[in-house]
C-alpha cells in the first residue's frame, strides 16, 4: 500500500519537475524561499491566496492542491454561500458513483454551452 501523498511532497515534486528552486518559487509567489521550504516539509500550509499563487506558478490543479492542504478553493466556498441550493444538491449527490459524477459533469458542460448558459470565468 502506498503512502498518501502530502501537500508538501506534491509541492516539492511539482516545483522540482518544473526545474524551479525554492527561492525562485517564493519570488514568483511573493514569499520567501523559507516559506516554500516550510510548506514542503509540512511545517506550514498555504493560505487560500498562497494556494492560488502556487497553483498558477506551477501550472497545477488548484482543486488537487487544495484537497491535499485540507482546504477548499475560495471560489467554491463562495459559490456554496451564494447559491442556496448547492449544499442540498451536494448532499443528495454524495452517493453517486464515479461514472455518475462523470456523467453529471458532462451534463453541466452541455448546459453551460446551451443558449442562456453561463460562460466559464
Amino acid at each position: 500500500m502506498s503512502e498518501r501523498e502530502t501537500f508538501g511532497s506534491v509541492l516539492s515534486n511539482l516545483r522540482s519537475g518544473k526545474g524551479i528552486g525554492v527561492r525562485e518559487l517564493g519570488r514568483l509567489c511573493g514569499c520567501t524561499g523559507m516559506h516554500i521550504s516550510n510548506m514542503e516539509k509540512g511545517k506550514s500550509l498555504p493560505s487560500p491566496e498562497m494556494l492560488r499563487k502556487l497553483a498558477s506558478a506551477l501550472e497545477a490543479d488548484i482543486d488537487e492542491l487544495a484537497a491535499l492542504a485540507d482546504q477548499i478553493d475560495p471560489d467554491v466556498t463562495d459559490l456554496i454561500k451564494r447559491e442556496q441550493s448547492v449544499p442540498s444538491f451536494l448532499r443528495s449527490a454524495k452517493d453517486l458513483s464515479p461514472d455518475q459524477w462523470a456523467e453529471l459533469q458532462k451534463m453541466v458542460e452541455k448546459m453551460k454551452g446551451a443558449p442562456g448558459g453561463k460562460a466559464k470565468r
